[in-house]
């Protein structure tokens, strides 16, 4: 007889359940006992990665806090096993089960699959994964496997937009999501933290000692190393908290309680450091807009005109302090000099190389077909081995100038969605929540220039989380006032 469900979708009597845990417990023992230590590990990691799937094909919410969860750790613990397991497929695999809970749920309640998903957002998406479908048909594309990767990357996107759609159910549910992800990005930024104070852990400084170009990457010619606590590498980990921390610090200037205000500046110190130790000038620099478009659209707030006024006072002691032996200080100067900077130099050289191919391929030259994906997927194309250093420039190559086009359309109505919401909003605290989203939303759009910054693991889940905010909006406005 099935049993009551609570406001997390666990069902009360499942014994279903029970018994797993009974199997688990025993098996666990056995092989401990009897295998020995090591292959017992093995034995406790394959029931809890069958239990976690049992669970989360009846539970898609939990399914997607787990993926969140795992996301954050997931290249901490390859780079513990030595890079020995294939990361990405658990997450993958997770994000499938959610899914696939989410459709079974729907099926359930008879609830039609874009129940209040109906939005320009959802339709824009719709219209650009038909555009990826007819890329696998570019002639100047060798490999069918390269397009698969992308495209089944990208699909995987578009589950956690619509998963996070329907977690989302009420304001509540939205801002646990929420907290749960600065929670994750807090511990993020200690253990950069930790990094930075205590050095690398010895399996982390092999890790970059033993694979070739790594640690001229890792480890600047100033002798200073960047720091990229669990995250794949300081890049990602830099802009993805970069991204966090803007959102933090939205809440955290609309907050009416001292206990939150508390909370979300310790989480902000700690981020902000991480970000720091990164030392990703990508990063640094969207911040600054983030916090500019902030500024903009609370303009006649006067929470924002202090918190501008201290903003742009550390900014400048920060630029033009005299603070001269800090090299990350100077890193972070080096990102607002830019004329100064070789990198952005060879970038722009790089770009200016690439147009009149972009011009003269108008869908670009296939999926997977620039940088090391060209190398391993098509190798022979004019594209393999070029360094897009953007992830507009890869689209464009990749996709030419009708993609990109599609892309910068995409970003322009997702953000003036989340504009027109903000606005259009009269409770205080979705409003936050909205704005927050919109300015986290234009940090990833504004790092795209510099780097790859949105599709990386755990920042997807940041990003088309803030993008389903945003469609369910008028929802939890709508749910607040009628709790």
């Amino acid at each position: 007889m099935p049993g009551t469900v609570n406001k997390y979708g666990f069902k009360g009597n499942n014994l279903l359940l029970y018994f797993s845990l009974l199997v688990a417990v025993l098996a666990t023992s056995y092989a401990t006992v009897v295998l020995g230590p090591e292959k017992g590990v093995v034995v406790v990691m394959g029931l809890v990665a069958l239990a976690v799937g049992i669970i989360a094909i009846n539970n898609f919410v939990f399914a997607f806090y787990v993926s969140t969860l795992l996301s954050f750790f997931i290249f901490f613990i390859g780079r513990y096993l030595g890079d020995s397991m294939p990361s990405g497929y658990w997450i993958d695999l997770l994000i499938l089960l959610s899914f696939s809970g989410l459709i079974l749920h729907k099926v359930r309640l008879k609830e039609p699959f874009f129940y209040q998903a109906q939005h320009t957002i959802t339709t824009i998406y719709i219209l650009y994964t038909l555009f990826l479908v007819l890329e696998a048909f570019n002639p100047w594309m060798h490999s069918m496997a390269g397009w698969f990767l992308i495209f089944r990357k990208y699909i995987q996107f578009l589950m956690i937009y619509i998963i996070a759609i329907n977690v989302f159910k009420d304001y509540r549910s939205t801002i646990n999501y929420f907290k749960f992800w600065i929670g994750l990005s807090l511990i993020a930024g200690l253990y950069a933290c930790y990094q930075q104070w205590f050095g690398f852990l010895p399996f982390e400084e092999a890790w970059i000692m033993n694979t070739p170009g790594r640690k001229g990457l890792y480890i600047l010619v100033t002798g200073v190393s960047r720091r990229f606590s669990t995250f794949s590498d300081p890049a990602a980990f830099g802009i993805i908290s970069a991204a966090s921390f803007t959102f933090i610090l939205v809440l955290l200037v609309s907050a009416e309680k001292f206990r939150t205000r508390l909370l979300l500046t310790v989480a902000a110190v700690f981020i902000i450091l991480g970000v720091a130790f990164s030392g990703t000038r990508t990063a640094y620099f969207i911040i600054v807009a983030g916090v500019a478009l902030y500024i903009l659209m609370t303009i006649t707030n006067k929470r924002t005109l202090v918190f501008a006024s201290l903003f742009v006072l550390g900014f400048l002691v920060i630029m033009f302090g005299p603070i001269y032996g800090n090299a990350t200080i100077n890193r972070i100067r080096s990102t607002f000099e830019f004329s100064e900077d070789a990198s952005l130099e060879v970038r722009d050289v790089n770009r200016a190389m690439i147009q009149p191919y972009i011009y003269r391929h108008p869908i670009g030259g296939g999926l997977a077909t620039s940088g090391i994906q060209g190398l391993e997927y098509n190798p022979g194309h004019f594209l393999a081995g070029f360094p897009p250093d953007s992830g507009f420039v890869k689209t464009a190559v990749e996709t030419g100038w009708v993609g990109l086009l599609l892309q910068c359309l995409i970003y322009l109505i997702a953000l003036l969605a989340g504009v027109r919401a903000f606005y259009h909003t009269e409770d205080k605290k979705v409003k936050a929540l909205i704005l927050a989203s919109v300015v986290c939303c234009f940090a990833f759009v504004i790092g795209q220039y510099g780097q790859v910054a949105i599709g990386q693991f755990p920042g997807c889940f940041l990003f088309y989380s803030c993008l389903a905010l945003i469609v369910k909006s008028k929802y939890l406005q709508a749910e607040n006032k009628n709790p």
